[in-house]
């Protein structure tokens, strides 16, 4: 019995250790594996979700550069003066404000830089009341603002307000402040905020945006009527927020950009890791109406793109959306027919059976040149190639299909075999189309000279 015990307590001793460490481990970022003193950072909290597609290994993805959420990077605009600015509205009235409420503008630094403190500052078609509500908003204190909101704003306040945001490049300013508004009366104010500022918030203030209120700006401001203008800058705004570490706000915009109908939010989508996703994009660029621009934007990502699926999937879309005998498209096509990635030679030789033609010689000379590399890879999917689109080359086919299948790899035996076989297949086939519309022919021209069953004239 007392054998039993010590044991029990030998066991319930090691149990309690181990709790102990386990507890200490979720504490402290510790814990103990084989005498040794491990520790561990969390690195998924700082670390930026990566949607796009992974480059391939040896390949360096190009830089991009890092600005912040609600739009462009901050210039270092130096240190304000300790003065006072005189503003003066479309009536003549003058405003005085600290510089430093102001310093943010770059007209303002501008005629400081040039004209010093005293000089007046004319802002033309703003009325004093629209200046003055302007210096209420753009009070970083945010007591100039205590209760107020959106509501309290007409739409005509609303339009100079951003005209004169837009004269002082102070936008972002102006709607980080309207963004402060929304999060305090958010969710009740959300039905009330126009489509023109859910736009602008979107662009200038997304990372003053609560999480909730950016999601439903996201699925409601692609669903607005919008210029083309409005749509790029739009789409320019959405694409970091599928890389945003909050969740929500990652579903959300990548949600937007599915049901966008704008072809440059389908070319971003290209990109992304997941696979439905681009094949989506692909589904939208081959029910639309493509443009030059757009062929061009998707032969930028076929040729140039670090990441084979990428390359993959723009090789598909140029079988859909380029035009029969497009010169740069088939260029680009048969020069992915010698990639390293087997995906993206499949790929690029089916968009070549769709835009290649019968019988084109830029197309052939373009397919021969690969036809006749040293790789039997790229040899075997040039001449499958070959053998659709150029019927006229039957003979040049199957002497580079026999030379291939003669000497090699089994692997490269095997894919000219293939060739050959399929060549065979397509010839028997003519030969029996041949003979079955020449048997019909005779049976309907009627009795042969000679037949008994004719009748006489």
């Amino acid at each position: 019995v007392e054998g039993r015990q010590r044991v029990a307590d030998a066991s319930g001793g090691r149990m309690a250790a181990a709790a102990g460490g386990t507890m200490g481990a979720a504490a402290g970022g510790r814990r103990m594996r084989g005498g040794r003193r491990l520790k561990w950072e969390d690195e998924g909290a700082s670390k930026p979700y990566e949607w796009r597609c992974a480059p391939d290994h040896g390949k360096v993805p190009a830089a991009i550069a890092a600005t912040p959420r609600g739009g462009r990077a901050e210039d270092d605009v130096g240190e304000p003066p300790d003065g006072i600015l005189k503003l003066q509205s479309a009536e003549g009235e003058v405003f005085e404000v600290r510089a430093e409420l102001l310093w943010a503008s770059s007209l303002i630094r501008s005629v400081v830089a040039d004209a010093g403190l005293d000089e007046e500052i004319p802002l033309p078609k703003a009325s004093a009341e629209t200046v003055a509500f302007f210096l209420r908003l753009c009070d970083p204190s945010r007591q100039a603002v205590v209760g107020l909101g959106l509501h309290d704003i007409s739409e005509e306040e609303f339009g100079g307000l951003i005209w004169l945001a837009k004269l002082l490049d102070m936008q972002r300013v102006l709607l980080q402040q309207l963004a402060h508004l929304v999060n305090d009366e958010f969710p009740d104010v959300y039905v009330g905020i126009p489509a023109e500022l859910q736009m602008l918030l979107l662009r200038h203030a997304s990372d003053t945006l609560q999480s909730a209120a950016l999601c439903h700006i996201l699925r409601s401001v692609v669903r607005a009527p919008m210029s083309k203008m409005y749509a790029s800058g739009i789409v320019l705004a959405i694409t970091p927020l599928i890389g945003s570490q909050d969740e929500k706000v990652r579903a959300a915009a990548l949600e937007a950009f599915m049901y966008f109908r704008v072809v440059e939010a389908k070319l971003v989508l290209l990109e992304h890791r997941d696979f439905g996703v681009r094949a989506s994009a692909n589904r939208f660029l081959r029910a639309a109406t493509p443009s030059e621009e757009t062929v061009g934007a998707v032969l930028q990502l076929a040729a140039n793109h670090h990441s084979f699926l990428v390359r993959e999937a723009a090789a598909k879309a140029l079988g859909d959306i380029a035009p029969v005998g497009h010169e740069l498209a088939v260029q680009t096509l048969a020069d992915l027919l010698a990639d390293d990635a087997r995906e993206v030679r499949e790929a690029a030789s089916g968009a070549l059976r769709g835009i290649g033609g019968t019988d084109d010689p830029v197309v052939i000379a373009a397919v021969i040149r690969q036809a006749l590399s040293k790789d039997w890879p790229v040899r075997s999917v040039a001449l499958a190639v070959l053998a659709e689109i150029a019927p006229s080359k039957r003979e040049l086919v199957e002497a580079l299909a026999t030379a291939m299948q003669n000497g090699g790899a089994t692997m490269a035996k095997m894919s000219a075999a293939r060739v050959l076989q399929s060549m065979g297949s397509v010839k028997e086939l003519t030969d029996r189309t041949q003979r079955d519309s020449e048997e019909q022919h005779d049976d309907s021209v009627g009795p042969r000279w000679g037949d008994e069953s004719g009748e006489e004239d």
